[in-house]
This record gives C-alpha cells, structure tokens and sequence, in this order.
C-alpha cells in the first residue's frame, strides 16, 4: 500500500522501530498552553488515507507524562476524504497540569495509524430480538 503525503516541513514520516505499528507526527509551531487551556497542535501534514482505511490520529505516551497534555476527544477519525491541501492534521490537547507548558516545534506530538475498515450495509428494525441485558453499566451486575 502507498500513502500520498504533503508534508510541510519537508520531513518524512517514518515507523521508528521494526516493531512499530503507528507512525509520529510532530508539533509544527511552538505551543503554549495556559493551565486547562485546549489547543490544536499543528503538524503541516496531509495524509491522503487510501480507499479502505481510517487513519486513527492518537496521542503519544510520553506527551501526558512529560508535559500534562490530553488529547480532548482520545483519538482522532481522519475520513478517506480529508486529504485536501489545507487538511492538514492536528492535535486537540488540553493542559491537565496547574502551570503553562510548551510543546516545541518538531517534538513528537502524536502518532497514526491505518486501520482497515468495511462498511457494512444497515438494516433497520423495530427491536433487536435479543434478551435485554440492562444498558449501559450493568455489565457483571446481575
């Protein structure tokens, strides 16, 4: 499989060890966060997901123990069609510390990964025709 790229730092996106199974994406421009301030971190990159994937945008590790970040919406969903020249990816982060924090320009932001996907076709019902198990937060409760 090839993925087109426009990267705007003219770096390239890499898998860092044989092992790894996302990529890093890394901070655009310095970042400076406020105490429970969000910001999206740019990276300049546009990924062109091929025809079949999803591309899950995640934060890294490191980023909340190094520096109290969190990303707002736990990982993000890059649609097939996102792939424009101003589609660029970013990362929605928030600081969780009491002190302002800087991510620097080309640290290590986030990571991506490809993930396969199938669409399958709905069929809408009245009922599932299931037994009821409870809803949301009964599971092990009975």
């Amino acid at each position: 499989m090839q993925v087109r790229i426009k990267n705007l730092s003219g770096k390239k996106l890499e898998y860092k060890t044989p092992g790894a199974c996302a990529f890093d994406f890394e901070a655009f421009e310095d970042v400076t966060f406020a105490p429970g301030e969000w910001k999206l971190v740019e990276t300049g990159t546009v990924v062109e997901t091929p025809e079949g994937y999803v591309l899950v945008a995640a934060p890294r590790s490191s980023i909340f123990k190094n520096y109290g970040l969190m990303q707002v919406n736990s990982v993000g969903i890059v649609d097939q069609d996102y792939r424009w020249d101003n589609d660029t990816i970013k990362f929605p982060y928030i600081n969780m510390r009491k002190e302002s924090v800087m991510n620097k320009k080309w640290e290590r932001i986030g990571q991506g990964m490809f993930v396969k996907i199938e669409k399958p076709e709905f069929l809408f019902v009245d009922n599932m025709e299931n037994e009821d198990r409870g809803g949301f937060g009964t599971t092990g409760t009975k």
